[in-house]
């Protein structure tokens, strides 16, 4: 029995026949369910939320938007259908792919220290995203878009670092386009539960420090993973609604409670069924 089962606001599964249902490649399953699109999923933050998607029943059909392969993983194999991304610029060529999805996490993004340029780390953090949110505005009306921003981000400028600058332009853009439904994510330091394939100054420095048992210093890849899917099926009337580090810790814990409970709601179930067949 789903205790998180969606209020009347959460997204539904689209069930518009005029969709041109993308064909599934040999090997790839799709589930009953939402169905979610992933972008920067061979990054920490996206690959963790591949991952938490592929353990949510409520999630059907699991799209990643991805130039590079995903990690050898069998159970990602099985369950994600890759949509290999050209130019994050026109993204005109997979209309069809995004046509058909309920809900997009995007957690394509680069640290300001990887690409210290303002004019391209504006390209990459808030061209590419809007980019999609376009394409989704104009095709389909009912989307609900995750942007992982950061802690810091200014949508009126006023901000002492790029990165802070640039973000909030990403921000603001993105509440313009009118969206159905924009849910903006801004951890502090993100700390990769999963190991990275290239670990950061920050992930080594959180490891001596310990930052991660300190909530207001650092996020966790699973939490923000889960508190995305959470206000997924648990969302509030806002259209645009902004969750900051203490959010996300909350909305993280928020999810495995509610996963707990469903886990023991269907134990009980088991034996009360067991209990009735029994003389």
């Amino acid at each position: 029995m789903d205790t998180r089962a969606p209020a009347t606001s959460a997204p539904q599964a689209d069930t518009r026949t005029d969709i041109e249902t993308p064909s599934h490649p040999p090997g790839v399953r799709a589930r009953p369910g939402l169905r979610a699109g992933v972008w920067g999923a061979t990054g920490a933050t996206g690959g963790e939320v591949l991952r938490q998607c592929v353990a949510d029943p409520r999630i059907g059909e699991i799209v990643a938007f991805t130039r590079r392969p995903l990690k050898d993983d069998a159970q990602l194999q099985e369950q994600v259908r890759v949509v290999h991304v050209a130019d994050f610029l026109d993204v005109t060529p997979h209309r069809e792919d995004l046509r058909s999805l309920d809900v997009v996490y995007w957690c394509l993004g680069v640290s300001q220290l990887a690409e210290p340029k303002a004019d391209r780390y504006r390209v990459i953090t808030r061209d590419y995203a809007m980019a999609v949110a376009k394409v989704l505005h104009e095709d389909h009306r009912e989307i609900t878009f995750h942007f992982v921003s950061g802690t810091g981000a200014a949508r009126n400028g006023l901000s002492p670092v790029m990165w802070g600058r640039v973000k909030g332009e990403a921000e603001k853009a993105l509440a313009g386009v009118g969206l159905h439904r924009l849910v903006v994510w801004r951890p502090t330091f993100i700390h990769s539960v999963a190991k990275r394939e290239k670990p950061t100054h920050g992930d080594r420095l959180a490891e001596v420090l310990h930052f991660r048992a300190i909530p207001l210093l650092t996020n966790s890849t699973v939490d923000i993973a889960q508190g995305m899917l959470h206000t997924t099926f648990v969302p509030d009337d806002r259209r645009d609604r902004t969750y900051g580090p203490w959010d996300i810790g909350r909305l993280g814990r928020a999810y495995r409670k509610a996963a707990q409970n469903d886990q023991l709601n269907g134990q009980q179930d088991t034996q009360d069924n067991q209990d009735k067949r029994e003389p």
